[in-house]
């Protein structure tokens, strides 16, 4: 009689109890690219005992890792479902994670994997904007063209963003025929970043030495008549193609020697002294020797800043032969410390773009 009723009360439990029975214990993501973001699978869970199934938690072997289930009890012989959401975001490589879930029909509690591959994104650059015309950012508003030989078609670009609250068009003015500049796109809408193209044809400049211009641009803004104008400066130093020189050629070539690469003008006169108007121009030299064996061609020697006029000097120094060139500023002409460059381009194969800095103190 009483083997009857333990075996009675063992039965009647059995016919109580939930199971917990997953599709399978481990998903296999396979690579994953880190850039397509967030990854989920979701496992079947099925009830295999003959009572209701209900999951109380479930908790992950890390915060990379996000669990979603089934919240209504599961009965006996349905379904119900777990997601799971990896976020590959920096976490580059191999990974396996797992997740415990916890129910009323497993001991303890029922364990489910993830793994995979994770491959990295590429970096992007980060664009800072310091420059603006009206509500136009830019990363820049200079581009030099270094050293361009004479057939070189060379392109250059500027990113640019919209920081203001309503749609823009930008607008490239008149620019020199060798140089082609557009805007990427047009019209930018309130955030949206965008790029100003150049293209320098160095053919259709037809002369060697340093080109400067500016090219205007202007900004107007839908429903408002406003136009804002500026312009962007662009240089290049056109230079001779040496590719085809031999070492013979080197060998007798030009050589340019500067006497310095650095001017100091010291302090300004005050241009409201008592000094005479044509002493409130400070000056200094400095020379080219050619110390090689053939004629030095000086092809320019200029400053892109306005305030700096360079004169004297000669086009073409002979080898052992000096040139003295004159650097002069006006007082009036400085607001703030003066700092800048003087370029020079020349045929000398070892060196055909020179620099010298010069300085001055207001």
């Amino acid at each position: 009689m009483f083997a009857c009723l333990i075996f009675g009360w063992n039965s009647l439990q059995a016919q109580n109890n939930p199971q917990i029975e997953a599709d399978r214990l481990i998903h296999d993501f396979g690579t994953i690219e880190e850039s397509n973001g967030p990854a989920s699978y979701v496992f079947k869970i099925r009830n295999t005992g003959d009572a209701p199934l209900i999951i109380t938690r479930i908790t992950a072997s890390c915060g990379c890792t996000q669990p979603e289930w089934t919240k209504d009890p599961i009965a006996p012989g349905e379904t119900g479902e777990v997601q799971v959401t990896y976020n590959p975001k920096g976490r580059p490589g191999p990974f396996y994670k797992t997740i415990s879930i916890y129910s009323n029909g497993h001991k303890g509690s029922y364990s489910l994997g993830i793994k995979g591959h994770v491959t990295p994104k590429q970096l992007q650059p980060v664009f800072i904007y310091p420059y603006s015309i009206a509500d136009l950012k830019l990363e820049n508003k200079q581009i030099l063209f270094s050293n361009v030989r004479p057939d070189d078609i060379i392109g250059e670009s500027i990113q640019v963003m919209n920081e203001g609250e309503t749609t823009m068009t930008i607008h490239i003015d008149k620019t020199p025929a060798y140089l082609t500049v557009t805007a990427n796109p047009e019209k930018l809408a309130p955030g949206e970043t965008g790029q100003i193209s150049l293209l320098l044809d160095a053919k259709a400049i037809k002369k060697k030495g340093r080109i400067s211009v500016q090219v205007p641009i202007s900004i107007t803004t839908t429903g408002v008549k406003k136009q804002t104008d500026s312009h962007l400066d662009i240089a290049a130093n056109i230079i001779d193609n040496f590719n085809k020189l031999t070492a013979a050629d080197k060998a007798k070539a030009p050589v340019a020697k500067l006497s310095s690469t650095l001017i100091d003008l010291g302090k300004m006169p005050e241009s409201g002294s008592a000094i005479p108007f044509i002493k409130r121009k400070t000056t200094e030299t400095f020379d080219i020797t050619n110390e090689g064996k053939t004629p030095l061609i000086i092809y320019s020697a200029t400053c892109d800043d306005k305030s700096v006029d360079i004169s004297g000097g000669k086009r073409e120094i002979k080898p052992g032969a000096t040139a003295t060139f004159k650097v002069s500023i006006r007082s009036k002409d400085i607001k703030t410390r003066l700092e800048t460059l003087i370029n020079i381009v020349c045929n000398d194969p070892n060196g055909p773009v020179r620099l010298i800095k010069i300085t001055a103190e207001k």
